[in-house]
């Protein structure tokens, strides 16, 4: 309370002097404006009157040029003589240096056509009209009547090839003649003017320019030139539409606010303009300002610390009772909702049971929204691959389940009044409750409410989740009856995979259903394990675990233990008949059954097995076929000298058929037996040629052809030579 009080009078006192401030530096803004802006004023229509003195002594002097006698030569006469081009230019030379702000000065002579220029540049002296750079005095004498002789013309014109010269030009000629013959051209430099138009007044950084009343700049203006078009920008339309008085307003002014002060027009129709920076007008203000609002501020901050070391002592002990009883109040609340938990787990587990009444009392001591004697509907949710969610969240399982319980109780709530509890592991439970019959029994909308339970999940948390709905009942302890018929029936998520919809009514209906275990299919799968049938065997071994998902959860579990069983005593007869070690384990399957989440869980290790017998009966046949191929070739290596020798006679003494040793024999080698004896009788022939003096017929019998003609004609088939032109051929070795 004191605080308050404190805090409220500091307050109060800040912001008079706030207010106070404000209305004071508004006003001095507006004062300054007025001076400045009467300052920039009484500038302009000084600076107006200078021009208009030196436009006056320009006139004087163009009249006082025109009617000098020595310079009247250059003026009149078609041919003036040298001396008196001489003395006319000193005499035009003492005129323009005569007055500081003349840059040049012409004399058009119109009946020579001659130019004489009086100026500092290397144009000093006469020219003709071509010579001439200044071509637009040359345009202007062109058209001179329509120009007002002693009256300014700003131009811009260039000076060689570079430089631009920019001036107010006066024009002297006779206008009572009918053919101007003769003119005198003064040439003020638009500088002089403009000299003290870019200077600091009255402390301020001003612009100052002078325009016509079209808006056509007549003097330089920053990079600007003069002549250029101003009459499209806004602050200079509002010039112009005041054509009568001089005055002042605040503008934006390339893209800065700016006081803008102007003169009425004069008589010769210019007007001067300044702009200066509103920024600079009022930085004092400003200045002032900020000092006024950083003093409040520290008056408010000196008087808050005041505030607070001046209520400290007393607010001291009250302080201690409100932090005790805020943290009496976080420490009930957060304990309510694990006695709220403690309490739901015990009614639905069983551990407690209350009659209607009292467990209607409990429920209102609680909290609880939904009532005893509502009717309840239990749906058991599932956290699908639940061994990864556990990993991932380690120590945070239980607040992502708080997380599925409030999503799913918020979408609930649309139509139900619900309530959640951690059953523990994998599993979540809802109770919903409704007092209208007819919302509970809408099997339609309920299906499209846990619908939209999975997606919200699995969008905000990245897990899906199994949902197993139990039957309406009639009352709360009705409902919580039904718990363990939900979590049996929740169970057949194995065959109906991740994220599934399970009414448990009608997976109970399935234990009426009687169960035969299919004999001859479980021979049918010993037999192709016994014959190296092992993607038979899987299909066999997979139709014959999922057929058992059109009945109850005790069939699946003895039908997978008993399938275990067989495929061990299968193994086993494989290991004593073919001496194949493969040691399997079976026990890893057996204990988990009841956390297998998906079929694939189940057969995926049956099939790792499966996958290994075939290798191990595969690698075995290979042996065997590798070891008769080897013996075929050692009896052709031996044999290749008798004439008998063929695939008959080997067949003979392997005591094996003779198709299958040909078939077998070609499959291993890609070389049928004919071609292979073939061969080596050919290659022990050629042997014989190059390293023995036997004869061609001798070498024949020796490698069991049958006669020394057939001989020639196989050898020159095979080598492209007869025996003969070989062993001339190559080079023989040591003969035998």
């Amino acid at each position: 309370m004191y605080k308050n009080i404190l805090i409220s009078l500091v307050v109060s006192i800040v912001f008079t002097l706030l207010i106070s401030s404000t209305l004071l530096i508004m006003n001095f803004e507006s004062i300054a404006i007025r001076q400045v802006s009467r300052s920039d004023l009484n500038s302009l229509k000084q600076t107006s009157r200078e021009v208009a003195k030196m436009t006056d002594t320009a006139k004087t002097l163009s009249f006082q040029i025109y009617g000098d006698l020595t310079i009247s030569k250059l003026i009149f006469f078609p041919k003036p003589d040298i001396y008196d081009v001489t003395l006319a230019m000193q005499q035009l030379n003492n005129y323009r240096l005569s007055m500081p702000f003349i840059e040049s000065i012409y004399v058009y002579n119109a009946s020579s056509g001659m130019y004489y220029i009086s100026s500092d540049t290397f144009r000093n002296g006469s020219q003709t009209e071509k010579e001439l750079d200044d071509r637009g005095i040359v345009d202007i004498f062109h058209n001179i009547r329509a120009y007002r002789p002693y009256y300014p013309i700003p131009r811009i014109y260039a000076i060689g090839d570079e430089k631009q010269v920019s001036s107010y030009s006066y024009l002297s000629f006779d206008m009572l003649e009918k053919n101007t013959s003769a003119a005198v051209v003064l040439n003020i430099a638009e500088s002089w003017v403009n000299k003290d138009f870019g200077s600091v007044t009255a402390g301020f950084s001003a612009s100052t320019f002078i325009m016509n009343e079209q808006g056509i700049l007549l003097s330089r203006n920053g990079g600007d030139p003069m002549l250029s078009d101003y009459s499209g920008k806004g602050y200079i339309r509002n010039i112009l539409d005041n054509r009568i008085v001089s005055d002042y307003f605040v503008d934006i002014v390339d893209g800065v606010k700016s006081l803008v002060s102007y003169t009425a027009p004069d008589s010769l129709g210019w007007r001067y303009v300044r702009t200066t920076p509103y920024s600079e007008i009022t930085r004092e203000i400003t200045s002032m300002r900020t000092k006024t609002i950083t003093f409040s501020l520290l008056v408010l901050l000196l008087g808050l610390l005041l505030s607070v070391a001046a209520t400290r002592k007393l607010y001291r002990p009250i302080d201690r009772v409100l932090k005790r009883l805020k943290s009496l109040e976080t420490e009930r609340r957060n304990n309510q909702y694990i006695v709220k938990q403690h309490f739901l787990r015990n009614i639905v587990l069983r551990r407690e049971t209350y009659s209607s009444e009292t467990l209607q009392d409990k429920l209102t001591e609680f909290g609880f929204t939904i009532r005893a004697d509502y009717e309840t509907r239990l749906i058991l949710l599932k956290m699908d691959r639940f061994a990864e969610c556990a990993d991932r969240y380690r120590d945070h399982l239980k607040l992502v389940k708080y997380a599925i319980m409030n999503i799913c109780g918020e979408i609930s709530s649309s139509l139900f009044y619900a309530e959640g509890v951690d059953i523990g592991e994998d599993r979540v439970l809802l109770l919903l409750a409704s007092d209208d019959p007819h919302v509970s029994s809408d099997r339609k909308a309920l299906l499209s409410l846990l619908k939209s339970m999975q997606e919200a999940v699995l969008n905000h948390l990245k897990i899906t989740v199994s949902i197993t709905v139990s039957p309406v009942r009639s009352t709360l302890n009705e409902g919580i009856l039904m718990y363990n018929q939900v979590k049996e029936a929740s169970l057949h998520r194995l065959f109906y995979g991740h994220g599934c919809l399970i009414w448990s009514e009608d997976v109970m209906n399935l234990k009426l259903k009687e169960y035969a275990f299919p004999v001859q299919r479980e021979k049918q799968l010993v037999d192709c394990l016994m014959t190296g049938k092992i993607e038979e065997a899987k299909t066999i071994f997979s139709d014959m675990v999922r057929a058992t998902a059109e009945y109850s959860y005790t069939v699946v579990q003895l039908t997978i233990a008993h399938l275990t069983f067989t495929v061990i005593n299968v193994l086993n007869t494989i290991r004593k008949n073919n001496a194949i070690v493969d040691e399997a384990d079976f026990d890893s399957p057996l204990v988990s059954l009841d956390q297998v989440e998906v079929v694939e869980e189940i057969t995926a290790p049956f099939f790792r097995i499966f996958d290994g017998l075939r290798k191990q009966l595969e690698g075995k046949k290979t042996s065997k076929q590798n070891d008769l191929v080897k013996r075929i070739n050692e009896i052709i290596e031996r044999e290749y000298a008798n004439p008998n020798l063929c695939l008959n006679s080997i067949a003979d003494e392997l005591s094996m058929s003779p198709i299958y040793i040909s078939r077998l024999y070609k499959q291993l080698t890609f070389f049928t037996l004919t071609d292979v004896i073939q061969e080596v009788r050919m290659n022990k022939s050629k042997q014989l040629l190059l390293e023995s003096d036997y004869s061609v017929a001798d070498i024949a019998k020796q490698t069991g052809f049958t006669n020394s003609s057939y001989f020639y004609r196989m050898f020159k088939k095979s080598n492209g030579v007869t025996p003969s032109d070989f062993r001339k051929q190559v080079p023989r070795t040591e003969t035998i």
